[in-house]
């Protein structure tokens, strides 16, 4: 099937080529469980990026949940791995963490994440079987509860705004090119739907809810009120004739 069968050119094949070799492979991977409060931290913060942002084709956004081993199969062939987590870091509640490369192990001999398999166990795995990944970034914070609950503590979801904030930097610092979702493109399809609801509801008669307590067929009123008037101008003699003829 040739290129002009389907309409694109060799030119803008080249170009794509181009483009896709130009962009790096950067895996986002959000690490929790989001059923124990602030051990979700991680997966919170992934879930605000992908809704928030657009990003090119080449960066994906991964809810690893509490995947230990299993995120190998995730994060193989990757040139960039920014993971956001819960870090148990032994500080203080609330403390931001952000490590690199060597320094993840360097600053952390046990497990980083409070889950039961730490991702520098994974990213170790990947190192020793010759497939390490070339640039990792964690970005997490000390949680305050961990306790049964789906949502995050109050003063753990104060920290999301930063840790997004960090994660851009990471992101536009590798070259992606990230863009907020066009929230006017939402707000004024929006606005015309409700334009036009409001002109379908008026072309069938239908008055605002501040101006009744509830729909009002306006030409069925105005027939009813014309039949009335009708019966007090009438004669009385052919109101009483009815139907005679």
């Amino acid at each position: 099937m040739s290129e002009a069968f389907l309409g694109v050119s060799p030119e803008e094949i080249e170009r794509a080529r181009k483009e896709l070799e130009a962009t790096p492979a950067v895996t986002v991977l959000g690490i929790g469980n989001v059923i124990l409060q602030d051990e979700g931290f991680g997966v919170r913060a992934a879930e605000l990026l992908r809704e928030k942002y657009d990003f090119p084709p080449a960066v994906q956004i991964i809810d690893g949940g509490t995947l230990g081993a299993e995120l190998l199969g995730v994060i193989t062939g990757t040139e960039h791995l920014l993971v956001l987590d819960s870090v148990n870091g032994g500080k203080e509640a609330g403390t931001l963490f952000h490590f690199e490369n060597e320094g993840i192990s360097a600053h952390f001999q046990d497990k980083l994440s409070v889950h039961e398999v730490g991702i520098q166990d994974v990213l170790a795995t990947l190192s020793v079987t010759g497939r390490a990944i070339p640039d990792v970034v964690v970005l997490g914070a000390q949680p305050y509860a961990v306790g049964a609950g789906v949502a995050l503590s109050p003063q753990m979801e104060a920290l999301l705004p930063e840790i997004e904030r960090r994660a851009i930097d990471v992101l536009s610092r590798w070259g992606v090119e990230v863009r907020a979702k066009d929230a006017s493109r939402e707000v004024a399809f929006t606005r015309v739907a409700e334009a036009k609801h409001e002109k379908a509801g008026a072309s069938r008669g239908f008055v605002a809810e501040d101006e009744a307590d509830a729909p009002l067929d306006v030409p069925m009123k105005q027939a009813g009120e014309a039949m009335r008037t009708a019966r007090q101008t009438l004669p009385h003699e052919l109101l009483t004739k009815g139907g005679e003829g």
